[in-house]
């Protein structure tokens, strides 16, 4: 067995303002008794190990202190109330290798934080020495993936290679610590309620009983169902990177007044359509394909160089023509703009409409369905309203004239309607939203026309005012705006190709994965699961049998396939069982996922019971327990009972010496002068 926690000694220590109180208890293999009256002090002890092991989180969510007051607040001393001013806990463990370390967190500290756990890396506690000693955090971001996280340390140091698993939110995330110690402890108040009740499902990992069981009973399916979701998630992180390049290309095209003539393809139906050609520009009042757009431009660039620079008494006569072109060309510009301006404010009113439309639709969608809902719960609120002529969705009095036939349509056929409708309503807007978006570049690019326009009027002006001799100043404006425009667009092309081959990647890379996740196929057991899966089965049957369990035949009971829990009949075991077999039930199936989590899984080999005797479990049911505990437990697996069980009964239901008791006399508190067992 190479992963295994074995616990040898726990340290309790409090200072107060009238002195100093604690308790060291001691461990060894096989079964472990803490017997102790109630209100005693014996689930502090438990408690004081998952906080030593920053575990808390188990229970739940909370940042709160697990521990009892007299560790925190007060605590009587001599028979006096003291306020505590320093309390800490210290656990000393091993693993499978029989390397040996020392935790050591503080419960109250002027100066050292809860979340700060301190490591020796020998026994503290059993023996003192100057141990290389290092700090960790817990219970924070990271805790159980940085080198300085005390989990990460912990799940290396007992051998356990924590898996990454998929978060409800479609990330990931490791297998925390928390969310396989409940397989290891059971405390008092809530944890004998129902199989694993305290099992963090807050923690945002999806199916975490699954996952769980999975990993600690080592079966094969684990790592598949991680294979499968991992691709899952690549696949719907590439759409979402697919949506997010697309918006950057329609944006990019838009920086230099070019929109494309059709819509973007679906990621899907990309690598047989491609993306939409042609690319167009406006120049020139027209729209063309980018491309030929910069041809055209380098091709009047090369006819300019041909020739000489004229002057402006070379241009006066074309230069006039040229400036009656000018000005009609702005006239023309401002004009065209002014109408695609208005049928722009055309079109997002028509847009708002959708809007409202949609939003209005939606509301009424819900208020079928949950018409639906209240109707499939039996209710006759909508029939009533019918006969009174009342809407049973909206609630609003229906005109005259507007009687309700006995052909109405169902609530699912409206149901349906309405889906039609907005699904029709929202391809219509996103249609409104595409051409409204080629208006609003359109409009760009005539703006751009129109300065064009004024600066040549501009400069033909001062060509025709010039003296003759003078370069023609309107020519080289014309040629420095040709070349602006040139650059400008070579450089838009050169940008719209790299996102275009990002989305090409993107496409590709999510095809493979579409057809990885197609080749996983469905996930479910092997052949070596569905043998442990049995074999949990039988050793749980077993127990239970030796258990006394009654509400059911044992045999009776199987564990699912599905979730891996105790079931009858496809149901997990609940109300048809009393409470004292709900415990017999945990007893057994407990003691069988380490059985076969420690032989071919990631069990730690440890198990903590918090006064395993509930619901007024029957002696003799309890006596089969500890007769299981204490001699048929796998080679070096460590049980720990904390019980009010009195130390004559236990003496006679043990009649063995495999076990270690650390008793304490009736009254006698967990806390006082320090004493070791």
């Amino acid at each position: 067995m190479t992963t295994a926690l074995r616990l040898d000694a726990l340290e309790l220590s409090v200072t107060t303002t009238r002195g100093a109180a604690g308790r060291v208890i001691y461990f060894q293999d096989g079964l472990n008794l803490i017997r102790a009256d109630n209100s005693s002090g014996k689930s502090t002890a438990l408690q004081a190990i998952v906080y030593a092991l920053g575990l808390e989180g188990m229970l739940n969510a909370s940042r709160r202190i697990p521990l009892a007051h007299a560790m925190t607040d007060r605590i009587e001393i001599d028979g006096q109330d003291a306020k505590v001013t320093e309390s800490y806990v210290a656990l000393q463990f091993r693993n499978a290798a029989g390397e040996v370390a020392t935790a050591k967190r503080w419960a109250v500290n002027a100066r050292v934080k809860k979340d700060l756990v301190t490591v020796e890396a020998g026994p503290a506690i059993t023996s003192s020495g100057d141990y290389a000693a290092r700090d960790y955090f817990v219970r924070l971001a990271g805790a159980a993936q940085n080198d300085s996280g005390f989990h990460k340390y912990l799940a290396d140091f007992i051998g356990l290679d924590l898996p990454r698993v998929t978060r409800t939110d479609g990330g990931e995330a490791p297998l925390y610590l928390e969310t396989i110690f409940p397989y290891s402890y059971v405390e008092q108040k809530h944890g004998w309620s129902s199989i694993q009740a305290r099992l963090p499902n807050y923690l945002g990992i999806r199916d975490v009983g699954k996952r769980s069981a999975e990993f600690v009973l080592g079966l094969d399916v684990f790592a598949r169902i991680q294979q499968r979701q991992r691709v899952a998630s690549n696949v719907s992180e590439l759409e979402k990177a697919w949506q997010r390049t697309s918006k950057d290309l329609i944006d990019g095209a838009a920086r230099y007044g070019a929109v494309f003539s059709q819509v973007l393809p679906r990621l899907a139906g990309f690598e047989s359509n491609g993306l939409p050609r042609p690319l167009v520009s406006i120049t020139s009042g027209a729209w063309t394909e980018i491309s030929e757009a910069i041809a055209d431009l380098e091709a009047q660039l090369v006819e300019w160089e041909k020739g000489t620079s004229p002057t402006a008494q070379a241009t006066s006569e074309e230069g006039a023509r040229e400036l009656g072109a000018a000005e009609a060309g702005l006239r023309q510009a401002i004009s065209i703009s002014t109408a695609v301006r208005e049928e722009e404010s055309e079109v997002a009113g028509r847009v708002l409409q959708l809007d409202l439309r949609i939003e209005a639709l939606s509301d009424d969608l819900q208020r079928h369905k949950d018409s639906r809902t209240l109707a499939n719960l039996g209710s006759a609120v909508s029939t009533s309203l019918l006969a009174e002529h009342v809407c049973p969705t909206c609630h609003q009095d229906i005109e005259d004239g507007a009687d309700i036939t006995t052909h109405a349509m169902t609530i699912e056929e409206n149901i349906t309607f309405i889906d039609r409708q907005l699904e029709t309503f929202r391809a219509t807007k996103a249609d409104l939203t595409r051409v409204q978006q080629a208006m609003l570049v359109r409009l760009e690019s005539l703006e751009r026309q129109a300065h064009d326009f004024r600066g040549q009027i501009r400069a033909l002006k001062e060509t025709l005012t010039s003296a003759n001799s003078s370069p023609s100043v309107s020519a080289i404006r014309r040629r420095l705006t040709t070349e602006d425009r040139l650059a400008s667009l070579r450089t838009g092309r050169e940008e719209l190709d790299r996102i275009g081959l990002v989305l090409a990647e993107t496409a590709s890379d999510w095809s493979q994965q579409k057809l990885l996740l197609k080749s996983l196929g469905r996930t479910g057991l092997s052949e070596l699961d569905e043998q442990k899966i049995t074999e949990l089965q039988d050793l749980m049957r077993s127990q239970l049998t030796d258990y006394q369990f009654n509400s059911l035949r044992p045999s009776e009971v199987d564990v699912s396939q599905e979730t891996y829990r105790p079931v009858h009949e496809g149901f997990d075991l609940g109300f048809d069982i009393s409470a004292s077999d709900m415990i017999r039930v945990i007893w057994a199936y407990l003691f069988g996922v380490m059985d076969v989590g420690v032989k071919a899984g990631s069990h730690i080999g440890l198990l903590i019971f918090d006064e395993p005797k509930q619901q007024e479990t029957a002696r003799e049911s309890y006596e089969a327990l500890l007769k299981h505990a204490s001699t048929r437990l796998a080679p070096g697996a460590q049980v720990i009972f904390a019980t009010s069980e009195s130390a004559a009964s236990l003496v006679d239901m043990l009649q063995t010496d495999k076990h270690l008791v650390a008793n304490l006399e009736p009254g006698e508190k967990l806390l006082q002068t320090t004493q070791i067992f």
